[in-house]
């Protein structure tokens, strides 16, 4: 199973992430997907931009809880596992075409920070924007390095340090959301049909500039994710996730 759909509408791709179940995650397999769906709709000259969603009225919890626990235990699986995470988010970072993220439900953790590598984001009014991941022991790579200056320091603080949950027009205020719709489809149509009078050698070299300077130090935070993910901090703090109780650090 992919979890990836791809839909062509005329000169744009609508990627779908769909993991099953209440919330779409972030496990191995999407992030394999996602990794050869970008590539592919990069040499595709027809396609001019991407909308990149999810299924089920939800963006993203996350990374898999389940894979966490399974990196938590398993040093080698933590390098594959935040290795093909790191390869994900580098090949958006270097992706060619203006990426449009439209969220409803909820944007957790590295679901969220998918919003960070893409270009526009439009949200429904309802959605919900967090960075828990200091709770169970890990912590978030692109929130710290592309965040920084996207969001700003304190957001970045609030959202990493203190993993403050913001609204959509929270999300807004701060700058991780560009445009709030009850019409998701039709705001997608207007920001698409803004982009269309760009040229789009410019808005590729425009990516380029914006994106390339953070391939290095997001590297060097996927490394220290690493060596956090296998600690003794990690390991309650996912068991105590999935027991439903506090991490000992938080008694």
């Amino acid at each position: 199973m992919s979890y990836v759909s791809v839909e062509v509408l005329g000169n744009y791709a609508k990627v779908i992430m769909d993991t099953g179940g209440k919330y779409n995650v972030i496990n191995k397999q999407l992030m394999y997907s996602m990794i050869d769906t970008f590539r592919k709709l990069d040499n595709e000259k027809s396609i001019r931009f991407v909308i990149l969603t999810g299924a089920n009225k939800n963006f993203g919890a996350g990374a898999d809880i389940k894979e966490l626990k399974l990196a938590n235990e398993n040093r080698e699986y933590a390098m594959s596992f935040f290795s093909t995470m790191y390869e994900m988010y580098r090949t958006l970072l270097n992706f060619s075409k203006p990426i449009i993220s439209v969220v409803e439900g909820v944007a957790y953790g590295a679901s969220m920070e998918l919003l960070l590598v893409s270009d526009i984001v439009i949200s429904s009014p309802y959605s919900r924007f967090a960075a828990p991941g200091g709770k169970i022991g890990v912590l978030p790579p692109v929130l710290l390095t592309l965040g920084k200056e996207i969001l700003g320091w304190d957001t970045v603080k609030k959202l990493a340090l203190l993993g403050e949950e913001l609204s959509a027009d929270e999300a807004k205020e701060v700058g991780l959301v560009h445009y709030i719709s009850e019409n998701l489809e039709e705001e997608g149509r207007k920001v698409i049909e803004k982009l269309k009078q760009m040229a789009p050698s410019s808005l590729t070299n425009m990516r380029k500039i914006l994106y390339s300077k953070y391939e290095k130090e997001l590297e060097d935070a996927f490394k220290i994710l690493i060596d956090q993910v296998v600690s003794r901090d990690a390991t309650n703090g996912v068991l105590a996730f999935l027991s439903k109780t506090k991490p000992p650090w938080a008694n």
